[in-house]
């Protein structure tokens, strides 16, 4: 019985190796061709309300680039005026932030850092940060250190400084001139997490945590005011030219004209934790 069944796999097996050569012969003749869908970018927090968002963007010259993080602290990009989305860096970073000056803090000590912390040179001892605090506030016992420090240029520093026995007793502690000599020190920093400088020097922002909101000054500390209806913001940034501002909330951005916030405020239906507004992208972007 197992012999009669040879002829019937003999024929079988030829049929295949027809079949085999048959499929070799097409692969030959014409290359076998893959189609794939294509996937529009989309930009993550956008809701509706784009097309005027980009229509106002347009008509007040804006430009540039919005890096932002989400909730999840993944950066993404947009550009401006059109909000189309960019590459952003790869890494997470839930403070989106271009070059501050080379300026750092460490164990207290304002310092600077130069390549990372491989070469640190301290510009503002700890001890010297609270003697002129401590001077500056009669009767104040604790000691201080830098929490923060900033340079609004090459003739001002600012420093966000906390107390030693109680860390949500914080200030802002400015100094002036190449050796960093003590100018004022003002009070109305509680609460706030960071300070953050102007690109070019002649703003700067306390930020502090959802329901604070943001506060925003003058490089000689007088206040700025925020126009009518836009919500105190979590995260703020300023045009490379510092003419526009935008301040984030957790649904929408909000840009208006730096010297004059009650002119046009124009929103964006767009979700951010943080960002920074630069020329052309964030330094590490693909």
């Amino acid at each position: 019985m197992r012999g009669r069944r040879w002829p019937t796999w003999l024929v079988v097996a030829g049929l295949a190796a027809i079949g085999l050569a048959a499929a070799v012969d097409a692969l030959r003749e014409e290359p076998a061709v893959v189609r794939t869908e294509a996937v529009t970018p989309t930009v993550p927090g956008l809701g509706e309300g784009l097309s005027e968002a980009v229509r106002q963007l347009r008509e007040g010259g804006v430009s540039g680039v919005l890096t932002y993080s989400d909730e999840d602290c993944r950066l993404h990009a947009v550009s401006l005026p059109d909000l189309e989305p960019v590459q952003a860096p790869s890494f997470e970073m839930c403070r989106p932030s271009t070059s501050t000056g080379e300026l750092g803090v460490l164990a207290g000590d304002v310092v600077w850092s130069g390549l990372g912390y491989g070469a640190v040179q301290v510009v503002l001892p700890r001890a010297r940060l609270s003697r002129a605090i401590l001077g500056a506030a009669p009767g104040a016992e604790a000691r201080f250190r830098a929490v923060q420090a900033v340079s609004l240029d090459d003739e001002r520093l600012l420093v966000l400084a906390e107390s030693t026995a109680r860390e949500s007793e914080r200030v802002l502690a400015v100094f002036d001139g190449p050796d960093a000599e003590f100018a004022h020190l003002t009070w109305w920093a509680g609460g706030a997490r960071a300070v953050r400088p102007s690109p070019l020097g002649g703003y700067f922002a306390l930020i502090r945590g959802e329901p604070g909101g943001t506060r925003v000054f003058t490089r000689d500390g007088r206040s700025v005011p925020l126009p009518g209806g836009v919500p105190l913001g979590r995260g703020l940034a300023w045009s490379p030219d510092e003419r526009w501002t935008a301040v984030a909330t957790r649904t929408s951005l909000y840009l208006f004209r730096t010297e004059r916030p009650h002119d046009k405020v124009i929103r964006i239906p767009l979700a951010v934790h943080d960002l920074d507004w630069s020329a052309s992208g964030l330094p590490g972007s693909p």
